[in-house]
C-alpha cells in the first residue's frame, strides 16, 4: 500500500471517529434533564417552595424539579400510601421528631440517612433535634421557629379604643367587649386539629407556664389541673360565642380568611400565615401580640421548623441530595423567612419585617404542648396522633375535658 493510501485512509478514520464523538456530544447535551419530585404538606408553604425550587434549578440545569401541594389533614395517609407501593416522592416535608411519623418511616427504611451528606453546619442542636433519629439525620433541617400569636386587626382595635392587653384578665376583658359590640373576637377553625394546637398553645402557655417548664423536664403529668384549665378555658370562650357561630364547621382556611376580611378582630394561629393575612388583604392593619399571663409575662412558645427527606428508593439519589443540600443553604431558607414573613432562629438569617418584631416580642420562652406529647410518650404509644384524632371531639363535647386528659396523660411514660 502507498504512502499516499495509508495517508488516505488514516483521514478517513479520524474524520468518523470524529463524527462519532461529534454525534455523541451533541445528543449527550441534548439530553433531558433528570426530573424530580417534592412534595410539600400545605398550601401555605407553597410560595417559599415554589421560589426555592426555580433558583435551584437556575443553579443546576441538569435537573427539573416538579413540586405538588396536598392537605395536612391527608398528608401523611397519602405519602404512606405512595411509600406502601415504592412510588413516592424524591423529596417528601415531614416534620421531624415532632410527631412518630419520622421514625416509622426510618423502621420501613423508607427515608435516606443524610448523616454528613449535607451541609449543616449553621443548624443549632435545637434545629437538628428535630431531624435525628437513633443517631442519625433524615430530613433538612429548617431555619425559622415556628411560634404562635394572637393576630389582631389594628383599626378594629383602634374603633373601641382597645389597645394589646396587659395581662390574662384583660385579655379575657377585650373579648367581652368586642363580642357586647357585635363583633367576632376570634376566628378559629374548630374543625382542623392544627388549628387548635396552635391555638391551645398559647392559652396553655398564659395560663400555666409554670407547668411548660415542669413538664418539659419531666416532672409533670398531663392529666395536671392546669392543664385542665386551660382546655376548659378555651371550651368556656366557645360557649361564650368568643368564635361565633359554627366555629366547629370551620377548616384552618376559613379561618384565616375570616379574620383577613375583617369578619373577626383576631385570631390566633401559627407565625407561618402572617404573611397570609396580607396576600388575602393587602390593606389589612394587622398587628400581633403573646398572651399574656396573669401577672403580665408574654409567653412565646418555641419549635423549630423541619424540612424535607429524600426517599430511600429515589432512582436520583445525586440528584436529590443535591436538592437536599440546596434546601437546607441559607439562601433557601432566606426566601423562606422573606416570603412566610416568619421568624428567623439561624445566624445570617433575617428578617426586618415589624410584624415579626410584634410576634416575637416576650418575656419568657417556652415549649410546645405537642412537643412535649411527642418527648414522652411511652414505647410503642402515640399520644401526638391520639391528639390529632380527637380534639375536635373534645371540642364538639363527644370527650369531657377529664376524659381526654385522661387519655393523653395513659400514653405517656
Amino acid at each position: 500500500m502507498t504512502s499516499f493510501k495509508r495517508i488516505l485512509i488514516t483521514v478517513l478514520i479520524m474524520a468518523v471517529s470524529f463524527s462519532v464523538f461529534a454525534g455523541a456530544a451533541q445528543e449527550a447535551g441534548a439530553a433531558e434533564p433528570v426530573t424530580l419530585t417534592v412534595w410539600e404538606h400545605t398550601l401555605q408553604f407553597e410560595a417559599p417552595l415554589k421560589t426555592t425550587l426555580e433558583n435551584f434549578m437556575i443553579k443546576n440545569p441538569d435537573i427539573k424539579v416538579e413540586y405538588e401541594i396536598k392537605t395536612p389533614d391527608q398528608y401523611y395517609a397519602l405519602l404512606s400510601t405512595t411509600i406502601q407501593a415504592g412510588e413516592a416522592p424524591d423529596l417528601f416535608w415531614t416534620n421531624g421528631t415532632a410527631t412518630t411519623d419520622l421514625a416509622n418511616m426510618v423502621k420501613q427504611g423508607a427515608v435516606m440517612d443524610l448523616t454528613g451528606k449535607i451541609d449543616v453546619t449553621p443548624y443549632s442542636d435545637m434545629a437538628m433535634k428535630m431531624t435525628i433519629v437513633d443517631g442519625k439525620q433524615y430530613l433538612t433541617p429548617g431555619a425559622t421557629i415556628g411560634t404562635r400569636a394572637v393576630f389582631y386587626n389594628k383599626d378594629t382595635f383602634a374603633k373601641y379604643g382597645l389597645e394589646e392587653p396587659k395581662d390574662f384578665a384583660d385579655f379575657e376583658r377585650i373579648l367581652g367587649i368586642l363580642k357586647e359590640n357585635g363583633e367576632i373576637p376570634l376566628s378559629f377553625g374548630g374543625m382542623f386539629s392544627w388549628s387548635i394546637l396552635f391555638h391551645f398553645e398559647p392559652i396553655l402557655a398564659a395560663m400555666a407556664p409554670d407547668w411548660l417548664a415542669e413538664a418539659t423536664a419531666g416532672n409533670a403529668r398531663v392529666n395536671d389541673p392546669r392543664v385542665k384549665a386551660a382546655f376548659n378555658k378555651m371550651l368556656e370562650w366557645g360557649e361564650l360565642g368568643y368564635y361565633g357561630l359554627g366555629y366547629l364547621g370551620v377548616d384552618e382556611g376559613g379561618q384565616l380568611l375570616a379574620f383577613s376580611k375583617g369578619d373577626a378582630a383576631m385570631t390566633i394561629t401559627g407565625s407561618w400565615n402572617a404573611n397570609t393575612f396580607n396576600k388575602n388583604n393587602p390593606d389589612l392593619n394587622v398587628g400581633a401580640f403573646q398572651i399574656p399571663t396573669k401577672d403580665g409575662r408574654r409567653p412565646l412558645v418555641v419549635t423549630y421548623a423541619t424540612g424535607f427527606c429524600v426517599y430511600d428508593k429515589t432512582e436520583h439519589p445525586e440528584e436529590a441530595l443535591r436538592l437536599a443540600d440546596y434546601l437546607a443553604s441559607k439562601e433557601s431558607q432566606q426566601i423562606w423567612v422573606d416570603q412566610l414573613k416568619d421568624v428567623p432562629g439561624i445566624d445570617g438569617v433575617t428578617t426586618d419585617d415589624p410584624l415579626v418584631s410584634e410576634i416575637v416580642e416576650n418575656d419568657i420562652q417556652v415549649n410546645s404542648f405537642y412537643t412535649i406529647l411527642s418527648e414522652f410518650a411511652k414505647e410503642g404509644a402515640l399520644p401526638t396522633q391520639l391528639w390529632e384524632q380527637d380534639n375536635v371531639k373534645l371540642l364538639s363535647g363527644m370527650y369531657t375535658t377529664d376524659e381526654f386528659v385522661e387519655m393523653l396523660d395513659a400514653q405517656l411514660k
